[in-house]
């Protein structure tokens, strides 16, 4: 079940990389329906899109027109098939799949948002809708459906209400952005799968590899970056994630 589970995140990081490549430059995500070179725009034969195989055998390259195709192709394509195989073990199936989903969205918002750093409402809004969707079936916000329900819509509303007071009193504070809408989005998603006890915990781990990140980057670079816009959804993801498995 463990290899079923990484080969149907492979299959879903696939998918991720439509998703990421197409959205931030607003193109359909079901026309055109197959998968083309980033490059010369050609169609990508079967064969040629196996998820991870194929760049092997391709060394990462078009079988066309040559050029290299980007080596996050493959890495997104692992790490979803990873967070598959994380979320089988942790919550075995099919409750499972419910975390996958809240894990694959979570990938594609943040490479989205550390590219471009704008994340489409429509990715948020689907966390949010889902989270309370899945919250019939999801046992970790409770043992009955209607505390469940009620568990998600109020992680919802307090994740959302929460990382806005931030975004307003920090900004009224400091004289700049200091959440961007996405992130305040995100973090209502994130609530409704686990409800508002979380949110402490997961900004907390957030904002610590948020901070390892800035030190460990002035460190590298010889650079100030602290008190620069960096993409946060990114370790909201991470923080999330070392929430989960604290669980």
């Amino acid at each position: 079940m463990i290899f079923v589970s990484f080969l149907f995140g492979l299959v879903f990081g696939s998918f991720a990389n439509v998703l990421i490549y197409r959205i931030p430059k607003g193109i359909s995500i079901y026309s055109p329906t197959f998968s083309f070179c980033p490059n010369c725009k050609l169609k990508i034969k079967w064969y040629d899109n196996i998820p991870v195989i194929s760049y092997i055998l391709l060394s990462g390259r078009c079988r066309v027109c040559k050029k290299n195709i980007s080596i996050l192709y493959p890495i997104v394509e692992i790490i979803c098939g990873i967070l598959a195989v994380f979320s089988y073990l942790k919550f075995g199936f099919p409750q499972g799949i419910i975390f996958f989903n809240l894990f694959f969205i979570l990938t594609v918002v943040s490479f989205i948002d550390w590219q471009t750093t704008e994340v489409a409402d429509s990715l948020s809004y689907y966390l949010i809708i889902t989270g309370v969707v899945f919250s019939v079936f999801n046992h970790q916000l409770g043992d009955e459906i209607f505390v469940r329900v009620a568990n998600s819509l109020l992680g919802g509303i307090i994740g959302f209400c929460f990382f806005y007071a931030i975004e307003f009193f920090g900004s009224k504070i400091y004289k700049k952005t200091v959440l961007g809408g996405a992130d305040i989005k995100i973090s209502s998603g994130i609530g409704t799968y686990f409800s508002y006890s979380c949110l402490i915990k997961i900004l907390f781990f957030s904002s610590l590899s948020a901070l390892i990140y800035v030190l460990v980057s002035s460190f590298v670079k010889k650079e100030k970056i602290l008190g620069k816009y960096i993409p946060f959804v990114p370790f909201i993801f991470l923080g999330s994630f070392i929430y989960v498995l604290m669980l």
